[in-house]
């Protein structure tokens, strides 16, 4: 990148300086590292008096180099009065502006931040628009970004942001566009689950989904879904519906179970066949093998079923009054 663009004014701001900015020595430097919009005669030749060393061209973009012709640095200082610069053998000067790069990634992290402090609800997902790339900013400039101005669409999800350096009130700062998705995180298959097969919590996987794409009968914790049995085959990343699944069978028909009892402080245990299959929470009937007798529990366990009798009632006053005066 070539610097040409000579600073207005500067000659006749130097107009009255001739002869009074001259040091023992001066030499056009080689290279030089600036950090705002101006080059400055100071650094593009050594040893120039500090009286003298005012804005002469435009600096790079932050993060480029660029260069200006020796030629130019020598006519731009003698329109000054400058003169008996030793350029040696330099035919240009080199000038390097560092930058700070802000990134994609960090631009779609204030956007989100800003939606957040606006009132936007849930895990937000924003993308910026394709065009859009990572902006850099002097190096020196260590304030934070912040948004200025924004609207969002909240039916297609788009969004207009204009951002600004934080220190830097009267700039015009840069306008950003893309969408925002409210996102959830779900637990999905992590691999093809066959039906009938109970599922186990290494084979789920948590990935972020849209929340308008998760209806309202998918389950999104792992825990809801470990242990549970597919109705059909389940797909590798495709959300689970409360439907897809049914309970394990913790009691299958006719087999032999232990059968607890409890009543107040009394608790027994014994053994029982049951009538039916079923699973946790689910009421089935159970034999006794001695009596015959079949009562009906909860399945409570693997190859277990609790039967609670229920409290027995407290008398009211009105029936307590006539036995006291017996």
């Amino acid at each position: 990148m070539r610097i040409a663009t000579l600073l207005s004014g500067a000659g006749l701001a130097f107009a009255l300086l001739s002869g009074t900015a001259l040091a023992e020595t001066l030499r056009l430097r080689a290279e030089s590292v600036v950090d705002g919009e101006q080059v400055r005669l100071g650094h593009l030749v050594e040893g120039i008096d500090p009286s003298a060393d005012v804005p002469v061209f435009r600096a790079p973009a932050p993060g480029t180099r660029g260069t200006i012709r020796a030629d130019r640095v020598i006519a731009a200082a003698r329109d000054m009065g400058i003169t008996g610069i030793d350029a040696g053998s330099l035919v240009t000067v080199t000038i390097h502006r560092p930058g700070r790069v802000i990134s994609r990634l960090d631009l779609q992290g204030i956007v989100a931040k800003a939606l957040a402090e606006r009132g936007a609800k849930g895990d937000l997902e924003v993308t910026l628009d394709d065009h859009l790339v990572a902006r850099t900013v002097d190096s020196a400039r260590r304030e934070e970004i912040r948004v200025t101005r924004l609207v969002r669409d909240p039916t297609s999800g788009r969004f207009e942001a204009r951002v600004i350096l934080a220190g830097d009130p009267t700039s015009e700062g840069w306008m950003l566009t893309g969408s925002v998705v409210e996102t959830r995180e779900i637990a999905v298959p992590a691999q093809d689950l066959e039906r009938g097969d109970a599922i186990e919590a290494r084979k789920l996987v948590l990935v972020r989904r849209p929340v308008n794409l998760i209806g309202n009968d998918v389950l999104t914790a792992d825990a809801d879904l470990t242990g549970m049995i597919p109705r059909r085959t389940l797909k590798a990343g495709e959300p689970i519906r409360n439907s897809d699944l049914a309970k394990p069978i913790l009691v299958e028909k006719n087999q032999i179970v232990t059968v607890l009892y409890n009543s107040g402080g009394l608790n027994l245990s014994m053994r029982g066949r049951s009538q039916n299959s079923g699973s946790m929470g689910e009421a089935i009937r159970v034999q006794n093998p001695q009596s015959k007798r079949i009562v009906e529990g909860v399945v409570t366990g693997q190859a277990q079923i609790t039967i609670s009798a229920p409290p027995a009632p407290t008398p009211n006053l009105a029936e307590a009054a006539p036995a006291a005066r017996r």
